[in-house]
Order: C-alpha cells, then sequence, then structure tokens
C-alpha cells in the first residue's frame, strides 16, 4: 500500500467516517419508514390479528341442570347443538393440498344447499381466501346444528376424505348447550327462560342450583368472538348444576292452559291466571298464565307471570277473609240476620251498591249472595273504633306480608294501608276487596287454608334439587306451615258451609250438580281508571277447592277485562266455568278421587264398546283402579278393547325411524309419541285421533309434518 502520508490517512478516515455516517443514516430512515408502515399503515391489521390469536385462561361452563315434571317428565333440558367452523391451514400442505383442490367445489355445493344463504362461489371464495391469508379459524355459518346434522356434515366432500381426524379434516365443531323444552310453552313463564342475559321463572330463581360450577381451561381464540380448547392442557373439569324436580303435573298443566285458553276464547280478556294447588302440601300442581299476543295463533300465550307479578283490588273473594276476622272476633252465627236493605248505600260520603237490593238476610246469605253492603255494615258494627285489630287479623291470615314464594317478584307484598294511615271509609272498601292489592297466588294461599282444616300452607313449586338422583337440597323442610289454624274450629265449619251455598244457591249455582262437590267464592272488581275513578272494565275472580267435603285441590281462575256478557260482566259467567271445567276434567284423570269397582263390572260398562290406545303408565292407573288384569306390554303403547266383558290388550310397536301409530289416542298421547320421533304436529277437531296423513310404519324425514284428525 502506498505511502499516504498523515494528511492521506486522515482524508481516507474522514472518507470511511461519511459513508459510515450515511449507511447509518439511510438505516435510521428506512427504519422510521417500516416503523411508521407497521403503526400507520398496517398497524390496524396486526392489531387485529394480535387480538384474534392469543392463548387465555378462560372458564369452562358447566352443564345446566335439568327441571322435571312431579312424574319424572323431562320439562327443560340442555341439549348440545354446534356451530362450522374450519382450519384452512391444514389445506395449505400435502396431500391435504391435493385433495383441497379436488373437493372444494362439491363441499361449496354442499354448504350453499345445507345453509341456503350464500351460492357455491361465495361459499369458496370465503374459504379460499381464509386459505390463502393462513387463517387458523374460519366460521362457516352461525347456525345452530343438531347431532343429526353434524354427522351429515361430516359426510360432504373433503371433510369425508380423512374422517375422524380433525387435524387433516380441518373440521372445528364448536359446542353451544342450548335449553330445551320437550313440552313446547307449557307452563313457559313459570319455568321460564334464559335470553340475552335475562332469566326469568325457575330459570332465574335457581339460577345458582342449576349452573353448576364452572371449570378453568387454556384456549386459543379464534377470531372474534370464537375460542378453541388447547388439547391436552391441564384443566379444572367444570361441575354440573343441579337438577330441579318440581311440583307441576303435566296433565293438569295441560288441562288448566287448555280451559284458560277456552274462557279467553269466549270473553276475550286481557289475560288470565290458573292456579291449582295440592290443598294438604301447598304444591303447586298447575300455573298458567294467558295473555293477548299477536306472536300466537290463538291470540294468547305466555308473556308475563300475572299469579306473581300482578296486583290487582281482590274484589269479593276478599269478603271471606273479613267474614273469618268478623266470626272470630264477635262471633257471628250463620243464621243472625242484619238489614241490608236497598241496593244501594252511602259510607262515608261514598255510595256503594249490590247487584240487587237485599232487604233482611242472614250472615250466610250475604256472603252466598256477595253483599257488599251487607259485609260493610257488619265490617262497621264489628270493627268499628277498633281497626287495628282487623289488620293484626289480616296478618294472622299471612294477607298483609309477603308469603315467600320461590319465584321472587318485586310485587310479592300486598298493599294494605297501615291503621295509622287509615281515611275516612277505607277499612270499609278494603273489606270487600277494593283499595287493597294482591297477587292471585296470596288469594289462593289463604282459601287453601280453609280447605286444609283452617292450616296455611305456604306455596311450594320446587320440592328437590338433585345431582344424579342424591337429593342435594330438599326445600320442603325450609317450606313454612303454621302450627295452629287460622281460625277455630267452628269459624272454620261455618266459612265452608258458606262457600258451598255459594254454588249451590248463591252466585255460582250455574256450576253446581258437580259428583264430587265444589266450594268457592266470586268476585268482580270494577277497575280503577288512571286518573281516579272507576273504568267499565273488570277484573273477575273465582276461587275455591273440591271435593267439597274432603277437599284435595284448591284452584283459582282470574281474568281481567273480559269482554261481552251482561253490564258487569262478572265471575259467574266467565271464571266459574272455567274452574269447573278444570274441576271436571282432573277429577276425571284423577283416580284416586273416585270410587273404585270391584268384582263384575256393571252392566252400563259391560254392554258398551270400549277401544282406546294407551301410555303404559295410563294402563297401569286404569287397571288398579278398575281391578282389570294388568297387561305387560313391556313399557309399549296398549291397544285396549272392551268387548261383552272381554278385555283385549295388544302391545302396538313402533318401530324406529317410522312413523307412530297414533290411530285411538287422545292428542297429548299422539303429541307425544309423534314429536318424540321429530315429526310437527298440526291437530283438527277434538277427541282421539281418527286418522293421521302419513301412514303408521312408513319412513319419514325429521321435521315433517302429519295432520291428525280427532273426533
Amino acid at each position: 500500500m502506498a505511502n499516504l502520508g498523515s494528511k492521506g490517512i486522515k482524508a481516507e478516515i474522514n472518507n470511511r467516517f461519511r459513508v459510515f455516517i450515511l449507511l447509518i443514516t439511510l438505516f435510521f430512515f428506512l427504519l422510521m419508514f417500516f416503523l411508521f408502515k407497521i403503526i400507520f399503515i398496517q398497524g390496524e391489521e396486526y392489531r387485529k390479528e394480535a387480538a384474534n390469536t392469543y392463548i387465555k385462561e378462560r372458564s369452562i361452563v358447566a352443564t345446566r341442570g335439568n327441571i322435571y315434571s312431579s312424574d319424572g317428565s323431562l320439562l327443560v333440558t340442555s341439549l348440545p347443538k354446534y356451530k362450522l367452523g374450519i382450519d384452512p391451514t391444514v389445506y395449505n400442505r400435502e396431500p391435504g393440498s391435493t385433495i383441497y383442490n379436488k373437493n372444494i367445489d362439491a363441499l361449496a355445493a354442499a354448504l350453499s344447499d345445507f345453509y341456503k344463504d350464500k351460492s357455491p362461489e361465495e361459499y369458496k371464495n370465503k374459504i379460499d381466501l381464509a386459505r390463502k391469508n393462513k387463517k387458523k379459524y374460519l366460521l362457516i355459518n352461525n347456525r345452530l346444528l343438531d347431532f343429526q346434522e353434524r354427522k351429515r356434515i361430516l359426510k360432504f366432500p373433503l371433510f369425508r376424505e380423512r374422517k375422524g381426524d380433525a387435524t387433516k379434516t380441518g373440521v372445528v365443531f364448536d359446542k353451544v348447550n342450548v335449553r330445551y323444552a320437550p313440552f313446547g310453552q307449557m307452563a313457559y313463564r313459570t319455568i321460564g327462560y334464559l335470553k340475552d342475559k335475562k332469566a326469568v321463572g325457575l330459570e332465574a330463581a335457581f339460577d345458582k342450583e342449576l349452573r353448576g360450577i364452572a371449570g378453568v381451561g387454556l384456549f386459543e381464540k379464534m377470531d372474534k368472538n370464537t375460542w378453541r380448547p388447547i388439547e391436552n392442557n391441564e384443566e379444572t373439569v367444570p361441575t354440573p348444576g343441579y337438577d330441579l324436580h318440581t311440583t307441576i303435573d303435566i296433565n293438569i298443566q295441560d288441562i288448566v292452559e287448555t280451559a284458560l285458553k277456552n274462557g279467553l276464547t269466549n270473553f276475550k280478556g286481557n289475560y288470565a291466571v290458573g292456579i291449582v294447588m295440592e290443598t294438604a302440601t301447598g304444591e303447586i300442581k298447575a300455573l298458567s298464565n294467558m295473555s293477548k299476543s299477536t306472536l300466537s295463533a290463538s291470540g294468547y300465550m305466555e308473556t308475563q307471570n300475572h299469579a306473581i307479578d300482578t296486583r290487582n283490588d281482590p274484589g269479593s273473594v276478599f269478603k271471606l277473609p273479613s267474614m273469618m276476622a268478623m266470626m272470630e272476633e264477635d262471633g257471628l252465627e250463620l243464621n243472625e240476620m242484619i238489614n241490608v236493605g236497598g241496593d244501594r248505600c252511602m259510607f262515608f260520603g261514598r255510595w256503594m251498591s249490590d247487584s240487587h237490593a237485599m232487604g233482611t238476610a242472614s250472615v250466610e246469605k250475604i256472603i252466598e249472595s256477595s253483599s257488599n253492603i251487607g259485609t260493610m255494615k257488619l265490617m262497621q258494627r264489628t270493627f268499628g273504633g277498633k281497626g287495628a285489630k282487623y289488620y293484626d287479623y289480616l296478618k294472622k291470615f299471612h294477607l298483609i306480608d309477603p308469603i315467600g314464594f320461590q319465584i321472587k317478584s318485586a310485587n310479592e307484598k300486598p298493599v294494605f294501608i297501615h291503621p295509622s294511615k287509615w281515611h275516612g271509609g277505607y277499612m270499609l272498601w278494603a273489606a270487600v276487596g277494593y283499595s287493597t292489592s294482591y297477587t292471585p297466588l296470596s288469594i289462593i294461599s289463604f282459601y287453601n287454608a280453609i280447605a286444609n282444616k283452617g292450616y296455611w300452607v305456604q306455596p311450594l313449586i320446587v320440592k328437590y334439587a338433585k345431582r344424579g338422583g342424591e337429593i342435594m337440597i330438599d326445600y320442603t323442610k325450609s317450606q313454612q306451615r303454621d302450627s295452629s289454624p287460622l281460625c277455630s274450629s267452628k269459624t272454620l265449619g261455618k266459612l265452608q258451609t258458606m262457600l258451598e251455598g255459594v254454588v249451590t244457591q248463591g252466585t255460582a249455582t250455574n256450576i253446581k250438580g258437580s259428583v264430587y262437590g265444589i266450594a268457592g267464592k266470586s268476585g268482580t272488581a270494577q277497575k280503577v281508571a288512571a286518573g281516579g275513578g272507576y273504568t267499565n272494565k273488570y277484573y273477575v275472580t273465582f276461587v275455591g277447592y273440591f271435593p267439597a267435603k274432603n277437599p284435595k285441590y284448591t284452584v283459582l281462575v282470574t281474568m281481567d277485562s273480559p269482554e261481552g256478557g251482561t253490564k258487569e260482566t262478572n265471575s259467574r259467567q266467565v271464571t266459574a266455568p272455567v274452574f269447573k271445567e278444570i274441576s271436571d276434567n282432573i277429577y276425571a284423570q284423577d283416580m284416586k278421587l273416585q270410587k273404585k269397582l270391584s268384582g263384575i263390572l256393571p252392566d252400563s260398562v259391560n254392554n258398551n264398546k270400549l277401544s282406546h290406545t294407551l301410555h303404559p303408565v295410563d294402563q297401569d292407573i286404569l287397571y288398579s283402579s278398575l281391578g282389570l288384569p294388568k297387561f305387560d306390554s313391556d313399557g309399549k303403547w296398549v291397544k285396549f278393547s272392551l268387548d261383552k266383558k272381554m278385555a283385549i290388550n295388544q302391545a302396538i310397536s313402533n318401530p324406529a325411524k317410522t312413523v307412530p301409530a297414533v290411530i285411538g289416542m287422545n292428542l297429548r298421547d299422539a303429541i307425544f309419541a309423534l314429536e318424540n320421533r321429530g315429526l310437527k304436529v298440526r291437530a283438527h277437531g277434538k277427541g282421539v285421533v281418527i286418522s293421521q296423513t302419513l301412514v303408521a310404519g312408513s319412513p319419514y324425514q325429521k321435521g315433517a309434518q302429519i295432520d291428525l284428525q280427532l273426533n
């Protein structure tokens, strides 16, 4: 190397330094350019990718518990549903790439035909784009699939090529548990539901027990709303929720719902409530609420639980607790005569009226005819100047405080003003069911005490919480039961006599004459206008019990704002007949209420030809009650025939995947048999099935419609 001298060396060093500085400067600007591009140009895309692909510890939802009826029938359960997704990256390596190219067109066509929301080209482009961008997860469709649809999709082109290995087929089924009610809308608002994080009914009241304990596991986020569990990681297994065993009897529930719909069809009310309690136990056997709705073909459906949520002036049904208080306080006798007078009377500057002039009437007649004036005059005589004592009686009768039902409500507490705030004639109007506010459940619990030998028992709708058959919580142990009756046996006997008289010779004579006997009280309350005063609308109730001499069931029926009938559409016309329809049908299906036949059947039966299709459970009841020999049906439906004292039974075989034979069944049994096979039922007429459009024993497609003719 030539000798550059000190100046030459210095110049060389300076030149190299300038080049170095230039390179550093260029590198810096290049770095700034890429940084700017990443942050401001590609930043959003990278942020989305980072957000969509990361691992996180998440809770694993436990299987929600089932809800059962009193006989063990499934009212609500959780069924697995699936969303279809794929991992397109498995198609980027051989032999997956070759298989993909051969089958993608056929797969896109199959997906288009199945979902019917996009063309085959759209599905192909969607999958191709995800594959090109190396997305690890692509949601194909949001629609929830059942197990049979899941099996069908696994047979689609491409997916079936490497069946059973998701790492090669790319198929990803995201499991979602969905609540399913086999009986559809039956007791819909009572059983309740979970929807958009809102829960009502039993689903809300017992959410803690039903939901179980969540587990914990590692999940990889695949897209905005989808997480995939990471295989082979240690996880905390979730603990399933408890199963609830309710007191609801599906047969009685069906009877009540049918009767309410019939009543609403006739009188076009805003809503109607029907409650059936088992007298001795306080168990709710049926609770139905039917409200006007344009979403239902019948015009009515369960949209609100009025039985526990809606308070109203109870009307004349409240005269009975007032009479109980007066009899306990003053020892009123049934035959004591009172000068009721004409059909109008003024109390504290306000007019009160009766449907007709009573003149002089007995205490018994005042209740049987539901006299407002007579009741108010008796109240004035008994509790005038000592209203606080009347209030204390009502408190003892459980008509002041909430009854503590298992399904909670903001309107649970009755509205009854404390005596310290009474004005004018408040006590007198309250005594006949005005200026107060009660839910139907509060009213029926009082009447149930009269039927139950005077003992008040708290209404109960859930008996047990179980896990795997083991009772985890016994709710009957916390059920409140009074240790002493609400009144003396003498008072109770008088009240029971009056309630029977209401039906035999009072305001509800249109429902007398049953073989079992009904006792009850009618009530018609004129509705208060929003701005004060009264409207021309009424709230009508009939509440009572049967059999009258040995009560087993207490029933309440109420309807809001019925139309038609007389000017004052009253409980005699509207709710008493619905009560009778309910009690007649319960009596007919409850064999324990009826006299058992023994020995040879009477000629009235033997001389008739009988033929019916029976559920295995029904034949057990029939044969044990009538003394007929039991036929071993091996759990199958039975064709029962009786001709000339000869009982003939034949098991009905319904092979799997074929249309069941339902001719001869009632509608409830037919629906049960058909819908369990996945068929949609449309029925015409009443009675038993006489024809079916799909031939019994023939194959069918799930979801197919079958029409039934009944007669």
